[in-house]
């Protein structure tokens, strides 16, 4: 939730230079899975159940957008219920990849329990000069 407004920004600032896209992985925190009570995590409890199709998972990644109306502009994307892009890219539970070419040059992942996004914008400005 924290990091939407600035991937918001970074997707304005490199409009027709670089394609930020979503991808909707894993629920962090599903009630039947991995229960938090937060008001940082969607409120006093996540009601979020762990998705039995990819049309459940799509909706759920749907009333995200919903409620990080500022990301509604990117292009939205969903794992499949077998998790292979999470797996295959240890994606859990935020990741930035930046590709060029179709190669994988560039992970940006939090660190300390903060995601600085500077080092990745620096990467998206020598990408694209």
């Amino acid at each position: 939730r924290g990091l939407a407004p600035s991937l918001a920004s970074l997707s304005r600032e490199f409009a027709g230079r670089a394609r930020v896209q979503l991808v909707y992985i894993a629920e962090a925190h599903a009630a039947d899975e991995w229960p938090i009570n937060s008001s940082r995590c969607a409120g006093p409890a996540n009601s979020v159940l762990r998705p039995t199709s990819l049309a459940e998972r799509r909706a759920v990644a749907e009333r995200m957008l919903a409620a990080l109306p500022c990301l509604a502009p990117l292009p939205l994307l969903v794992d499949g219920l077998d998790d292979a892009l999470l797996r295959a890219l240890a994606a859990w539970p935020i990741r930035l990849y930046g590709v060029r070419g179709g190669v994988l040059e560039r992970i940006g992942r939090p660190h300390n329990a903060c995601f600085e996004l500077q080092p990745f914008r620096d990467w998206l400005l020598e990408a694209t000069a």
